[in-house]
């Protein structure tokens, strides 16, 4: 990652910290305008996990609520385990469809850290973004099943400043090939970024810039690998992840990332069986079209076992791979620009 997006990230950081000082010694009034209860100036906490149903999130919607401290709408997070505000969305997912879901403040509100959670059926976190302000909290990923789950929009605590209006939208991307299911399965092709492709904003894609992107997707099974290759006309990002923990924000997580590159090639192996979303897009926002090529190789042993049988090297294979394509495992970067 580039020095102005850690030095982006170091400055939100420092005003979070601003903010909770402040937070301690002032309460803040805001005004309910949608689906809330009435304005408050003092209150009692309302009980926990009393998450709010808002209903249904789909394919082009983009809707406004607000987080009001009367509403009664907060629960025990599932990925920090403290109290915060919270509104629950319905999302029908259909298998092999790319989607990328947002949220942020629509009241240039510097305080409200939004944070978006994705959970299974089974009520376990399986996919999870936050950010400070004005960068957007994000999701995105190529569906594995057809299903119906369901997304919190979400605050980083119950502070005072976290109260006051938000959006959350979905969009459906483009999926240019269909997923690498088989270990047979490969792809080579020629495609372009144009303006009616999904929009992602300002976050950890990038937080200096939103970009048009396309979305991948494959199968790995353990022990194997598949190398990814790209060629642009104007510098990408690349990002790989579990299928819907992209950013790979989960502990645990797998994954790796090119930024800022024309061009650029990854042998990605895996400990274990799974499938991962691919994302395609220019480094900075473009009003033209970006033409790039792309592929994605059949299974094939890693290049560090064939070396093994040939010299007995016992170096794990992430070491070898520098920028512009780095793996990483509970990326540090998700730390860093979460503050923690």
């Amino acid at each position: 990652m580039s020095s102005g997006m850690y030095s982006a990230m170091s400055s939100a950081i420092a005003s979070r910290f601003l903010v909770v000082a402040a937070a301690a010694a002032v309460a803040v009034a805001v005004a309910a305008t949608s689906g809330c209860l009435g304005t408050t100036t003092t209150f009692a906490p309302p009980a926990t996990d009393t998450v709010c149903q808002r209903g249904a999130l789909k394919a082009g919607d983009s809707l406004s609520f607000i987080f009001d401290a009367a509403n009664g709408c907060r629960t025990v997070d599932l990925y920090s385990a403290e109290t915060t505000f919270a509104n629950s969305f319905n999302v029908a997912l259909q298998s092999g469809t790319g989607y990328l879901i947002t949220m942020g403040t629509t009241d240039s509100n510097p305080f409200l850290r939004p944070s978006l959670e994705l959970v299974d059926s089974k009520k376990k976190l399986i996919a999870y973004d936050t950010y400070y302000f004005p960068q957007q909290a994000a999701l995105t990923f190529v569906a594995d099943s057809t299903t119906n789950w369901t997304v919190r929009a979400a605050t980083e605590d119950t502070l005072a400043g976290d109260l006051g209006q938000y959006f959350i939208k979905m969009q459906q991307c483009r999926v240019p090939a269909p997923p690498l299911m088989a270990n047979s399965d490969a792809i080579f092709l020629a495609d372009s970024l144009t303006k009616s492709d999904c929009l992602m904003p300002k976050s950890d894609f990038n937080t200096a810039d939103s970009s048009r992107v396309h979305l991948y997707s494959f199968h790995l099974d353990a022990g194997q690998a598949r190398t990814i290759a790209y060629d642009a006309a104007k510098p990408m990002v690349i990002l790989i992840g579990p299928t819907y923990d992209t950013f790979a924000s989960l502990a645990g997580s797998l994954g790796a990332d090119s930024i800022d590159s024309r061009s650029g090639s990854l042998e990605f192996a895996a400990d274990s069986a799974a499938d991962y979303t691919v994302v395609v897009g220019s480094f900075a926002y473009s009003a033209t079209s970006v033409p790039y090529t792309f592929s994605i190789t059949a299974e094939h042993a890693p290049m560090m076992q064939r070396m093994r049988l040939r010299n007995g090297a016992t170096r794990s294979s992430k070491n070898l791979f520098r920028p512009p394509v780095a793996p990483r495992r509970s990326t540090p970067l998700s730390v860093v620009r979460r503050g923690r």
